[in-house]
């Protein structure tokens, strides 16, 4: 750079607006200036040629041809070796060796864009001079990206727009506010901080960070909103409790048991019924059968769900009043919710199940029904809440029997039960159906007297019991050391302890009084009162299979510490 610049014009003293390098490719003659303002449209500032300009800048100068530049061979041999071997090269000459051919009359007068801009240039600009080709592509992408900026925040304003209208509509539905608020092209969530200083106790107030603070209340709003809409998503939307599948204790078997019970869930359905367009009562029920043929199921749930009045404590006192005209309703398990009305079939006080016709499509496999009940098997129970959500209970079969207050056929499961998940099915790990649950608390029907009440309802239209007229506990679920005081006194250790008698029945006039213990009945040992029960049921359907009609008298023996014998009707 240092002999270059020595065969140049002295320097110019505003180096902003005279470039070296430009100054080699402008033109240096008068004409080359003449050709290249007419080429130039409106350029009407006319190029002086290089001697001119150092000239007016250097007007002291001498002229590039009155300096001692080298001219000759023999000259310029010297100033090689001056220069350390470097040639010299004359102004006039540098710019042919540049420019070797004459450019095309287009290309005349073009500059390299120089790294400092000079007033010359913003002029040209702001009079829209013409671009070159890769400046003219620089801003067609940049004009494309604007485009799509721009209609990416209309999608996104668009988008919101809807999903707020239809989290304000009452109306909507949970599935297509969800669609709607996950289609919208939203940014990331970003929760906005205040301003520093902050607004709060102890410190002042500053007047000129009014606008900051309007700013963050303005951001904060959208965000909260934003993401309200967003935990309408069935995905991000975390309010429900948790079930019992979380526990700890059921690590070991979370997996299979989660299987199992997503399969059984799928057969189970809400229902409500309504009298006088009020609602009266909510329970669960679950298929037990499906016709191809008419597409209707069977659905097995508790009576309750036309109960008008129940007694609190007692269940013996005959005070509960059902509404069997009642209108039921069945929600299904689709996207939308939905619900059809439903046929009550039949239905029994004493053991507390209903059978309800509704027409649905098959969509999982009926679960069966187990056989004899396990003492303290692990068993899960099902419902749905007012909402229609899944409701899982953990729990084991009690070693235990009813009370006083409950029914002879009740088995318990130590987990409570709430209202609507009344009517559940009772599953093992293997989605076997042990029972239905059919009280709130921890009391349910066991598998085996269900089906002995199926079986009876398809023969006879109806479910016939016979009437004891007592109320027994077994000796079984006592404690070993009441048992062993039982066994050295009585001699006997199972059977069924007589708690009360019913006034005028025929085990009163027979003498059967509270203390007394039963030993078997028609024969057969009986340990526990569900035993007693199927004992009962299949007497009764024997007796209607020989002639017998309801309402007749059975004759039954039956063993206890007094030796009596006993006619049940």
């Amino acid at each position: 750079w240092r002999t270059r610049y020595d065969l140049l014009p002295p320097r110019n003293p505003c180096p902003h607006r005279l470039d070296p390098v430009s100054t080699v490719m402008a033109p240096t003659t008068q004409e080359d200036v003449s050709g290249s303002s007419s080429r130039a449209g409106r350029r009407r500032r006319r190029r002086t040629p290089v001697s001119d300009r150092s000239a007016e800048a250097q007007p002291e100068a001498a002229p590039t041809s009155q300096r001692a530049a080298p001219t000759t061979q023999d000259e310029v041999s010297g100033s090689r070796s001056r220069a350390g071997h470097r040639r010299r090269i004359p102004v006039s000459d540098r710019s042919a060796e540049a420019q070797p051919e004459a450019a095309p009359s287009s290309q005349r007068g073009k500059r390299k864009a120089s790294p400092e801009r000079s007033s010359a240039a913003s002029q040209r600009r702001r009079r829209k001079a013409p671009l070159e080709p890769s400046e003219d592509k620089r801003q067609k992408r940049t004009a494309k990206k604007r485009k799509r900026t721009d209609e990416k925040k209309a999608a996104s304003s668009k988008g919101e727009e809807a999903a707020a209208t239809t989290s304000a509509s009452p109306g909507a539905s949970h599935a297509s506010s969800s669609s709607e608020a996950s289609s919208a092209a939203s940014s990331p969530l970003r929760c906005p901080l205040p301003p520093a200083p902050a607004m709060g106790a102890g410190r002042n107030y500053d007047p000129a960070m009014e606008p900051a603070y309007e700013a963050y209340m303005d951001l904060s709003s959208k965000y909260h909103a934003k993401r309200k809409r967003q935990l309408q998503l069935v995905t991000l939307d975390r309010s429900k409790a948790s079930s019992c599948m979380v526990n700890e204790k059921l690590q070991s078997v979370r997996e299979s048991a989660t299987k199992t019970v997503l399969q059984v869930a799928k057969v189970v359905l809400g229902f409500s019924s309504y009298v006088d367009g009020k609602l009266m009562a909510r329970s669960s029920g679950f298929l037990i059968d499906w016709d191809e043929r008419s597409k209707a199921g069977t659905v097995l749930t508790s009576a309750r769900i036309i109960c008008s009045k129940y007694s609190a404590l007692s269940q013996w006192s005959g005070t509960d009043e059902y509404a069997p005209n009642a209108e039921i309703v069945a929600h299904l398990l689709d996207e939308d919710d939905a619900t059809v009305p439903a046929l009550l079939l039949h239905y029994d006080k004493h053991v507390n199940i209903a059978l309800i016709k509704v027409e649905i499509e098959l969509c999982a496999k009926i679960p069966s029904f187990s056989g004899d009940v396990i003492y303290g098997q692990e068993i899960f129970v099902l419902g749905r809440d007012e909402h229609q959500n899944l409701t899982i209970h953990h729990g084991r079969v009690q070693f235990m029997g009813p009370n006083k207050f409950q029914r002879h056929h009740y088995l318990f499961s130590g987990c409570v039960i709430n209202q609507p998940s009344i009517g559940g099915p009772v599953i093992d790990l293997n989605g076997q159906v042990w029972g239905m649950a059919n009280f709130p608390g921890t009391a349910f029907i066991p598998s085996s007297i269900i089906l002995k009440c199926l079986d009876m309802w398809k023969k006879y239209q109806c479910i016939p019991r016979m009437h004891i007229g007592m109320k027994l506990s077994p000796i079984k679920f006592l404690d070993p050391i009441h048992v062993e005081r039982i066994f050295r006194r009585c001699n006997v250790d199972s059977g069924l302890i007589v708690h009360e008698v019913s006034h005028g029945s025929v085990a009163d006039e027979l003498g059967v009084r509270p203390g007394d213990i039963i030993d078997s009945v028609n024969g057969e040992h009986i340990a526990t009162t569900i035993e007693l029960e199927n004992l009962l049921m299949r007497i009764c359907e024997s007796h209607l299979d020989e002639g017998g009609v309801i309402g007749s008298c059975v004759d039954i023996p039956i063993n206890c510490n007094c030796q009596g014998l006993v006619q049940m009707q």
